[in-house]
């Protein structure tokens, strides 16, 4: 924004200012724009222009700094809705220095500058934020100006209105929006955990057997392994039984002395026939973990075998 000759000189002079009181004493040329740049404010102000009333009272008190031009600021600060930084204006005002010979305007301007700070003070409300889970060097901010960390939890005068509470950390964020009002306390609670570094992703566990290999391919053939074995067994401890009695029984009729032996034989044949099954099953599982991606966790299986009987048992 260019600002015409009149503001200009009064922003350049600001900077050789300190809390709002002129350093030295205004050029006539100086305090006849500071003049223009009050009457023209006071105008902008009764139109209705706060804004543009504000500015024209910003250049002419940093061009005069004198309590008469800080009062007029002040008071388009509160009129603005700029509350918080009308009362330092105000304040600063009230603060001054007097000086021999100076106007009674000043005097005057000093008084009414301390009774509004003071009528001004209850009214600005308070945000206290509260930070749960907060990292390491987060950043906060309250509509973009950084509150510091030792600031955090006390309460923050505001002006009035909508505000942006913004958390960054290395790109990441959390905001909130807060409304104040006249008089108010508000507490603002943040949960700050979605700011912490993201964990990185937890590397799958090559199998120490098979470099990977799901423990069901060794489960499985295991299993069918040791089917096989057992069923090969028993039924050869089937045949040898039925062989002993073959000789002794004449057209399926045996006689008593053979009944153990026969009972025997069929015993080994069950447990010979249930060996195979489960030899089966376990080639089964073997295979079809060979060639499956889906890894198997906590994996437990083991055969067993009866004189009657056997199966698989385990926890899957």
């Amino acid at each position: 924004m260019i600002w015409g000759s009149e503001r200009t000189i009064a922003w350049l002079l600001a900077a050789t200012l300190t809390a709002g009181i002129a350093a030295a004493e205004p050029s006539p040329q100086e305090k006849e724009t500071a003049r223009k740049l009050v009457k023209a404010g006071r105008a902008k102000k009764q139109a209705g222009d706060t804004k543009g009333a504000l500015e024209d009272f910003k250049a002419a008190h940093a061009l005069m700094g004198v309590p008469t031009t800080g009062l007029e600021l002040g008071k388009a600060q509160i009129e603005a809705k700029q509350w918080v930084e009308a009362r330092d204006t105000l304040l600063g005002v009230a603060r001054s220095t007097p000086t021999p010979g100076e106007s009674p305007l000043f005097s005057k301007a000093r008084a009414e500058a301390k009774a509004l700070a003071k009528e001004l003070e209850p009214k600005i409300p308070q945000l206290a934020l509260e930070l749960e889970n907060a990292p390491e060097g987060v950043r906060i901010q309250v509509d973009g100006v950084d509150v510091s960390s030792a600031a955090v939890g006390s309460p923050l005068a505001q002006n009035p209105g909508t505000w942006v509470v913004r958390a960054t950390l290395d790109g990441r964020e959390v905001t909130a929006q807060v409304e104040l009002v006249e008089g108010q306390l508000k507490k603002l609670s943040l949960d700050l955990s979605k700011l912490a570094a993201p964990r990185a992703p937890a590397k799958p566990r090559a199998d120490a057997n098979g470099g990977g290999t799901s423990p069901w391919v060794y489960v499985g053939f295991g299993v069918a392994g040791a089917g096989v074995l057992v069923g090969s067994v028993s039924g050869a401890l089937a045949l040898s039984k039925a062989s002993a009695v073959k000789d002794d029984c004449v057209d399926d009729r045996c006689p008593p002395s053979t009944h153990d032996d026969i009972d025997s034989g069929r015993s080994w044949g069950t447990v010979s026939t249930v060996s195979f099954i489960v030899a089966a099953v376990g080639a089964g599982v073997g295979g079809y973990a060979l060639f499956s991606s889906k890894p198997a966790d906590k994996t437990r299986v083991e055969a067993w075998v009866a004189p009657a009987s056997a199966g698989v048992r385990g926890r899957f």
